[in-house]
């Protein structure tokens, strides 16, 4: 019997009882594949771009993994340079188009579409997924943007009033002041939103001695935090920590937490996921780190097949504790592309300083601008109200070895300087960066 609600909907989405055992992992990819082949077959025949991209790939040839080898990787490239291409439906059946500005660079944007269809299938997994967090009549602090209809923060909303619990979605994701008031006054049992952001808040309630006791679980996504900080929100809220991983071209839900550090089953029912060396293209073994490839098995109004993501993690290799035969992600390390190169001492990135930088225990956020030119890296600091920032960043931040490297060799300058101290922070919903100018 399936007790875990993921493995309800795992058996819900496969046309199964929701009450029976769950399927095993063979079982699971033998539907997978029959979803995937019949995806090919719909976008050769309706998407120009497959039509064109798939010419000579024998549709119902993919029955494993490894047969996946023959057909071609899609690119972010390829999404920019045609979006409507992509498309499968009429643009009446489009209910909602997602635009991504290209990150660090003037090209066109990514456009990504999905009809209604599409969107329910993203509710129904938030709905499932968020029911391990959140009991019925409870209230989560949801710090989601776009609360417009088919936007993220509307779907999440959605699926936890299916739960009968409530939703808060702040309005400005930068002020941490508004938003722990927004905690205070609304009793919220759970908080999802971007890991800097939830951090901030734990070290603005640790700053002004407040006890919190009212949050019991803590949703973490698309940031990536030392230990120390986890272990800061662990210990203010006193709460379990999952953690999520998504991305626009997933229909925003990708993978979830079934309980803390458990690794996030991935949303399966809806695509498949390989991971690749991103330098041979070859498809790697569970357990090894590399680029995270997705193939759509539901979408309607856009496939994607092989797509590269530029996201790197890896496929855990033992099973988990709960049973379900749902793979699961490790922990997502960032972005392929992240980060700057420094004369001498190779790729720097944000993770390697949020590790340096964040322990702090007055710092609640920053921002990094590296200019290579004039050989400057800037750090501005958020820090808690009435706090200073202490010298020891800095100097911490010298010390580091990479960083040593490049300013013995060659003249690296390295600033740290004040930018908040009045409970907002430099971050708002879009990915946190190092901007080179």
């Amino acid at each position: 019997m399936a007790d875990n609600p993921l493995g309800r909907w795992l058996n819900l989405r496969m046309g199964r009882a929701p009450e029976l055992k769950t399927v095993s992992l063979e079982e699971l990819q033998d539907w997978q594949f029959s979803m995937f082949r019949q995806t090919m077959f719909n976008a050769v025949k309706s998407c120009p771009f497959y039509h064109e991209r798939l010419a000579g790939v024998q549709t119902g040839a993919v029955h494993k993994s490894s047969d996946l080898n023959k057909i071609p990787f899609t690119t972010a490239d390829d999404l920019r340079t045609s979006p409507e291409n992509f498309l499968c439906v009429s643009q009446d059946e489009v209910a909602r188009v997602v635009t991504l500005a290209s990150s660090g660079s003037s090209g066109p944007p990514k456009r990504l579409f999905f009809t209604a269809g599409d969107l329910e299938r993203t509710i129904d997994f938030f709905h499932y997924g968020m029911s391990p967090m959140l009991n019925s009549g409870e209230t989560i602090l949801a710090i989601l943007p776009d609360s417009r209809p088919g936007g993220v923060g509307s779907l999440f909303a959605e699926s936890i009033s299916r739960l009968g619990g409530e939703t808060v979605l702040p309005v400005n994701p930068s002020c941490i002041s508004t938003m722990l008031n927004l905690l205070l006054d609304s009793h919220a049992s759970c908080i999802l939103g971007p890991a800097i952001q939830i951090h901030a808040l734990a070290k603005l309630i640790e700053s002004k001695g407040l006890i919190i006791n009212n949050v019991h679980s803590v949703l973490l996504c698309w940031d990536i935090l030392p230990e120390i900080s986890m272990k800061t929100i662990s210990k203010v809220f006193g709460c379990k920590i999952f953690s999520h991983w998504g991305m626009t071209e997933t229909c925003l839900g990708g993978g979830v937490d079934c309980c803390p550090d458990s690794g996030m089953h991935l949303r399966e029912p809806d695509f498949f996921v390989e991971i690749i060396n991103p330098e041979t293209g070859k498809q790697l073994p569970d357990g090894t780190k590399g680029e995270i490839v997705i193939s759509t098995l539901s979408r309607r109004a856009m496939p994607l097949i092989r797509y590269r993501t530029g996201d790197v993690g890896c496929i855990a290799e033992d099973e988990c504790s709960c049973g379900l035969p749902m793979r699961r992600l490790k922990t997502v390390e960032g972005r392929l592309d992240e980060g700057i190169i420094l004369p001498g001492s190779g790729r720097m990135t944000l993770n390697e300083l949020n590790s340096i930088i964040l322990p702090h225990p007055e710092v609640l956020d920053f921002s990094v601008e590296y200019e290579p030119e004039r050989m400057k890296l800037s750090v501005k600091l958020d820090v808690a109200p009435e706090s200073v920032p202490n010298k020891n960043i800095k100097e911490s931040l010298v010390m580091y070895p990479k960083l040593q490297q490049a300013i013995k060799n060659h003249n690296l300058k390295i600033s740290a300087q004040l930018s908040k101290r009045d409970g907002s922070i430099n971050s708002g919903f879009g990915k946190r960066s190092i901007i080179i100018k």
